[in-house]
């Protein structure tokens, strides 16, 4: 049975929070043992908000005193309740709860079979559920719903629509451009000390001249103190310094993201991904994406990268929420 009740903007930013849920889970299912185990607590938890919301969508009352089970599965059935739904996956989500209960109220230790089950139950319960609740597939929910940042949810949008109409490239180029606009943002905080953030490490270098734009500014073959310099100095010099300045740079993004939390591997890859940024500046500032011969990312790169952006911007909101000021502002 399909239900044609439209989504609320509330219900859809819950939605998209229990896919990032369900997607945190999944990341911790390919953990090494015993990291792994603690997927199984995300994905009941990922299961029990998408039921609440579920029952709310559709403005159920489910008794708090029922068994699990019987509360949703039971409670939502339209033999129990006018308008309901018959949810698929009950008896997936009686394992998944049977060995939540186990693992977090007698330590009872998941094996990595549990753990690989508890996956794909939970897969199975979102993907059949979602287009019977709410008239959509599961995959398309979402996640830049959740991102706080205006700017970058702005850019994440605009990135999906890219790659649905076929101009992935460009779509790529947009997350690299939501990346760059965000970090620029939180190293250039106005309310910092000195108009630095506690992870900035540092005003943020630019990019900056090209190494022969820099060789020619130091090329003066008529000035008197060229005297005796070795032969291509200035190309020298140009590139050491480039050179030190491009790297300075790769580090203090790098340290930023460590001190944020955010995995550095991953902010390798998603580098690798994207294509390089720079801008013509005017109003408004044009991007322009630099592509490598044959560049051709797929589905999960794409994917990726833009996962990577709003989990990155939602680091931001948690350390930002979590700022005390001092006393005297």
């Amino acid at each position: 049975m399909a239900i044609s009740k439209a989504i609320s903007p509330q219900t859809m930013k819950n939605l998209a929070f229990i896919r990032l849920l369900h997607r945190q889970g999944m990341e911790q299912a390919h953990l090494p043992e015993p990291l792994s185990f603690t997927s199984v607590l995300t994905f009941h938890d990922a299961v029990e908000l998408f039921l609440i919301v579920t029952a709310e969508h559709l403005g159920a009352v489910v008794k708090d005193r029922d068994p699990f089970i019987k509360r949703f599965f039971e409670g939502l059935h339209p033999s129990n309740f006018p308008g309901g739904v018959e949810l698929q996956g009950q008896y997936g989500v009686k394992r998944l709860n049977d060995l939540r209960n186990g693992f977090k109220h007698t330590a009872g230790f998941p094996g990595p079979n549990a753990v690989m089950d508890a996956q794909a139950d939970t897969a199975h319960f979102f993907e059949g559920n979602t287009p019977i609740v709410f008239g959509l597939p599961f995959g398309d929910i979402d996640l830049a719903e959740v991102v706080q940042h205006v700017r970058t949810r702005r850019h994440l949008k605009a990135a999906a629509l890219l790659d649905f109409e076929g101009q992935r490239p460009e779509a790529m180029g947009t997350l690299a451009v939501a990346f760059d606009q965000l970090m620029t943002d939180q190293v250039n905080d106005r309310e910092a000390p000195r108009g630095l953030s506690a992870y900035s490490f540092g005003s943020r270098i630019p990019r900056g001249l090209r190494t022969d734009q820099v060789q020619a500014i130091l090329h003066q073959p008529d000035h008197s103190t060229r005297r005796g310099a070795p032969v291509r100095a200035a190309e020298t010099l140009a590139g050491e310094y480039t050179h030190i300045r491009d790297v300075t740079r790769v580090l203090q993004e790098g340290m930023g993201l460590m001190a944020l939390g955010v995995d550095f591997h991953q902010y390798q890859r998603f580098t690798q991904l994207t294509p390089r940024v720079s801008f013509t500046y005017g109003e408004p500032e044009t991007p322009h994406f630099a592509m490598e011969p044959g560049y051709d990312p797929n589905p999960e790169e794409f994917e990726f990268c833009r996962h990577f952006v709003i989990t990155v911007a939602l680091r931001l909101t948690e350390i930002n929420a979590r700022a005390v000021p001092p006393s005297w502002r």
